[in-house]
């Protein structure tokens, strides 16, 4: 009793430290998200371009980027980019972060998601069904939450976040028993983090789904199963 107790109050203490790793998680999401949407934007018209080449071309990217492990990417990119750069014509040096090199490792693999699931939104919309295209809304938000927890994968470049921290705070302890409670309460912090927002997605679907079916719309293919090919 006494060492679970302990144990808490360790957790209670550590918990704005963790906290603040699982900013730095839904920071590099945030980018990885907004860079790779735009390129998966991209990416997904050139699937829709009457040109056989720019078809070709956004079907290969889209190969590419989905079936390429990110953690491949992850290392790549660590060791290819520069810690600090140079801007041109100046001496002025430029830090780039780790944590931004996890999050281009990261917007890859977004870029793919965004090809598949774009293409035939973007196609629905342009049909005029502009109601089937909005599901792309929840099923964009659902892969962003998949970033998430992916971007854990960013401790191994030595980015301080969640991940990381939680084998920060087992050093710093001392405390071998401490090991499983810590990563069990990272899961908690995930998941109090994830699922409301998971059944905020569903919740919001369900509600495209049914104005769809009021509006005569129900038999069209959802985005989210449709290759976009």
């Amino acid at each position: 009793m006494i060492m679970s107790t302990e144990i808490f109050w360790e957790l209670v203490t550590w918990t704005p430290f963790l906290a603040g790793g699982l900013a730095m998680n839904i920071l590099m999401s945030v980018v990885a998200m907004l860079i790779g949407t735009t390129l998966g934007w991209g990416v997904a018209n050139m699937r829709l371009s009457q040109s056989p080449r720019m078809h070709r071309a956004g079907m290969i990217l889209t190969e590419m980027t989905r079936n390429i492990p990110t953690w491949v990417f992850l290392f790549y990119l660590a060791f290819m980019f520069p810690n600090e750069f140079a801007i041109p014509f100046t001496s002025t040096m430029v830090g780039f972060p780790a944590w931004l090199k996890a999050s281009l490792a990261l917007a890859i693999a977004v870029v793919g998601f965004c090809s598949d699931n774009l293409s035939p939104a973007i196609s629905e919309w342009r049909k005029g069904n502009h109601g089937t295209a909005l599901l792309f809304i929840p099923s964009w938000t659902s892969y962003a939450l998949i970033t998430v927890l992916a971007s854990t994968a960013a401790s191994v470049i030595g980015v301080s976040e969640l991940l990381s921290r939680c084998n920060t705070l087992i050093n710093a302890t001392g405390k071998t028993q401490i090991m499983l409670p810590v990563y069990l309460y990272a899961c908690i912090i995930f998941i109090g983090f994830c699922y409301p927002l998971t059944r905020l997605m569903k919740h919001i679907k369900s509600m495209i789904g049914r104005r769809l079916s009021e509006t005569g719309h129900l038999n069209t293919p959802s985005v989210s199963s449709m290759s976009g090919g």
